[in-house]
């Protein structure tokens, strides 16, 4: 014999619980109508009555008595089937895949402080270009610059970000046109499409041709902020990867001139993950720090 749909045992569990078809149709925001449809296909089905119909009641007969444990064990069943699913299995360890850039650029430089607020919390951190799987179970969350689509997986804003001429004390005097200054400097390229768009967007505003801007090419955001460090030219950089740089003096950035990003930051993980405690807490975390970074940035660049 073929089960019953699922719904139709929901809507029974209620009505039966509730002596009323009205009350469960309340508690299942639904209409009575809705309820007593269910029940009825229930009943067709089983080839049987379920319930004895009274004006302001219903109760159950004696096949619904035999029915009601066996509906009632199944969903107990599914419900630890499902908590067993999503609940945290190390709750004391958060694992993090997080690009290469962001870690080195920005996340190892201040993850002490996460791990003085909460020692109990162990972190480990899997930099990676690429999101990992998290089916295995080995991951607990994503950090990603992208569009915020990630299929099957849910995914928050939590910071958007910003492109700046960013080079070494001194390479660029801001008193004079920037555009000889970029002609005769070397310049260095992220190859990533914000970069791309950022560069071009420049090469307008000063009036050349994208050509007359040769730069070195480098497909890593970290090395790029490497190289810039070195002294080897002036690059276009996100500024959430070269703030403790710009505090402690080792770069400056052009102040008239910064390109908004269209990728932004993303927190990546499969839906359940983001209920889980120690998750919540590092999301918020992120956002404090990334609010203090803001206050810092605008204080030492209005």
């Amino acid at each position: 014999m073929q089960l019953p749909p699922l719904k139709s045992l929901w809507y029974f569990k209620h009505a039966a619980e509730l002596g009323s078809f009205k009350l469960a149709a309340e508690q299942l925001f639904v209409s009575q109508a809705a309820v007593s449809q269910q029940i009825r296909l229930l009943e067709q089905q089983l080839d049987c009555s379920l319930f004895t119909r009274h004006t302001r009641y219903v109760e159950l007969t004696r096949q619904g008595e035999q029915l009601l444990p066996h509906v009632l064990k199944g969903f107990s069943h599914l419900q630890a089937g499902v908590q067993a699913v999503s609940q945290d299995n190390h709750p004391n360890t958060l694992n993090l895949t997080v690009l290469p850039s962001f870690a080195s650029g920005w996340l190892l430089g201040r993850i002490s402080d996460f791990q003085n607020k909460y020692p109990n919390i162990k972190v480990r951190i899997e930099p990676s270009d690429q999101l990992a799987d998290f089916s295995a179970g080995q991951v607990d969350l994503g950090i990603r610059f992208g569009q915020g689509n990630y299929p099957g997986l849910h995914s928050e804003l939590i910071s958007d970000d910003s492109l700046f001429l960013a080079y070494k004390p001194g390479a660029i005097d801001v008193n004079k046109p920037l555009k000889p200054q970029i002609l005769a400097q070397k310049l260095i390229k992220d190859v990533c499409p914000d970069a791309e768009r950022g560069w071009l967007t420049l090469a307008q505003q000063l009036a050349v041709s994208p050509d007359a801007l040769p730069a070195l090419e480098i497909d890593n955001a970290a090395l790029v902020i490497q190289a810039t460090l070195a002294g080897q030219g002036i690059a276009m950089v996100r500024r959430r990867l070269i703030e403790t740089q710009l505090q402690l003096g080792q770069l400056d950035i052009y102040p008239n001139y910064e390109y908004h990003c269209q990728y932004k930051y993303y927190l990546a993980a499969p839906p359940e993950h983001f209920k889980w405690q120690k998750v919540q807490l590092f999301k918020d975390w992120l956002l404090a720090q990334f609010a203090l970074d803001d206050q810092q940035f605008y204080q030492l660049h209005q």
